[in-house]
């Protein structure tokens, strides 16, 4: 029996192929479905060894038992944030993006059975990912004789109702704020922000072993009783177990009620939140200056990319940090290098972004203006804010070593200008969406790129520290730039 159209069931249904849509590609069967296969089989593998290996624990002490619960108590609220960066921009998809509810919410429907198929369809796309890599695991350990360790099932399933519940509370709040515009930006900036806080705990050893042996202690420590009732929840103990779904159904039950209507009624340029004001237009003069403020405009305008490019920064901070540890003070030739690093990989990001992704190819091109002139101006454009972190990074060092902050200057301009060049000469004419996706058409290129980034690197490294061997990754560059010069002469004139 099929549902009824506008009933519950076939609105589900029709939101869960479109959280689903995507996710595969036209491959093969064998390219399909042997990674969801693996991603089962391992898990499953892990139960089974779970299971065995603690078929022979005896009693565990109150000690362990504390120590248990602090850390289960610690993933729990790890999970919860990792899961509201996801659900921020699945809100913002579900209810923004995809540019459905206003054509949902004008049918003979009830808004409130809308809005909770929609932030269903948000909870299964968080939720989905841990489930199929955990639910092996899981459930295999349960039927092997650990039932209680299917709790760990349902705090996943509420962690995700909690984020998507939160992430639709707040973003419905900031669209009545500061408009929908800003708020995706502010959505999406957080996101990042949330994603790489998570990451950066991860790394925390290696980061500041002091902090993360302190922040040990305090997870251990033992929790007042409702603090610990998520980790009580993973253990399967009842009470807990449903006291948590009751507050994710609570959580849930409110933000469709309140968050996602601000949503509903929020305008998609936000201009019932800006002040009409009667200014002139400036236009400005210089063919150089019209191209960067454009160029940089853009990029502003594109919370998704700055996203992406803060992520790929932020990753970098756990090895700067292996980088810079220094037990007798400021490490100069460290900051030089991992600086010099993050402007020549920034600069790459920035000019595929300006370069490669350009909107408007066509019009440039009957522009009649010197094509030079515009990839020296898009050039500088991609340059011009990796040149701002190396100037920071300089000002930090230059009191203790005026000699490395000349270093950090100098090769962080080789670096950014260098890896912008390899993608205006060999980079692809693609959409701003395949960012994530742009190393892909060239491996060549890429390799180049990190060769390139490391050569320049240790150059700023070695020559901060005054030593003469500072020639020798610093001639690696200089050929790896001159193998590119050949072979942009190898190409066909465009």
């Amino acid at each position: 029996m099929r549902p009824a159209p506008g009933g519950f069931t076939r609105l589900l249904s029709h939101e869960l192929r479109l959280a689903l849509r995507g996710t595969g590609t036209r491959t093969s069967w064998f390219a399909r479905n042997v990674p969801t296969i693996l991603l089962a089989t391992v898990p499953t593998i892990g139960g089974v060894l779970l299971a065995w290996s603690l078929s022979d624990v005896g009693p565990v002490s109150e000690h362990m038992r504390v120590a248990v619960l602090g850390y289960l108590g610690a993933a729990v609220v790890g999970l919860l944030i990792l899961m509201m960066s996801t659900a921020s921009i699945a809100v913002l998809r579900t209810f923004h993006e995809r540019q459905d509810l206003d054509l949902l919410l004008s049918a003979p429907l009830p808004p409130a059975r809308v809005l909770a198929v929609k932030a269903i369809g948000v909870i299964f796309t968080v939720a989905a990912p841990f489930l199929l890599f955990t639910a092996p695991f899981l459930i295999t350990s349960a039927i092997l004789g650990h039932p209680r360790w299917l709790g760990g099932l349902v705090m996943i399933a509420v962690d995700a109702t909690v984020a998507t519940a939160i992430s639709i509370g707040l973003i419905g709040v900031l669209y009545d704020a500061i408009g929908a515009r800003r708020a995706r930006t502010v959505a999406q900036l957080g996101a990042a922000v949330m994603g790489g806080a998570i990451f950066l705990l991860a790394m925390l050893q290696n980061v500041s072993p002091a902090l993360s042996h302190n922040l040990s202690r305090l997870v251990t420590a033992p929790w007042p009783a409702p603090l610990d009732w998520p980790a009580r929840a993973v253990l399967g103990e009842s009470g807990p177990l449903l006291a948590m779904a009751a507050i994710a159904l609570g959580a849930t039950w409110i933000a469709t009620r309140s968050g996602a209507r601000h949503l509903a009624a929020s305008s998609d340029t936000g201009a019932r939140h800006v002040v009409a004001r009667d200014r002139r237009v400036r236009f400005g003069t210089g063919l150089a200056r019209i191209i960067v403020t454009k160029e940089l405009r853009l990029i502003a305008r594109d919370p998704e990319l700055i996203t992406q490019i803060a992520l790929r920064l932020i990753y970098m901070i756990p090895l700067a940090a292996l980088v810079l540890r220094d037990k007798h003070g400021l490490d100069a030739p460290g900051i030089a290098a991992a600086a010099t690093a993050c402007a020549g990989l920034l600069a790459s990001s920035l000019a595929w972004i300006i370069v490669c992704a350009e909107d408007a190819p066509d019009l440039l091109a009957a522009a009649p203006v010197a094509r030079a002139a515009i990839e020296r101006a898009k050039l500088a454009a991609a340059c011009l804010i990796p040149a701002g972190v190396a100037i920071v990074a300089a000002l930090a060092i230059v009191q203790a070593a005026p000699w490395a902050a000349l270093v950090v200057l100098v090769m962080g301009s080789v670096a950014a200008l260098t890896a912008a060049l390899l993608q205006a000469w060999f980079g692809r004419p693609q959409p701003r969406s395949a960012f994530r996706r742009r190393q892909s058409g060239s491996f060549v290129v890429g390799l180049g790129e990190v060769a390139l980034a490391g050569a320049w690197a240790g150059t700023a490294a070695l020559a901060a520290r005054g030593s003469l061997w500072a020639i020798a990754p610093a001639l690696l560059g200089a050929m790896i730039m001159a193998g590119a010069v050949e072979a942009r002469s190898d190409q066909p004139a465009s």
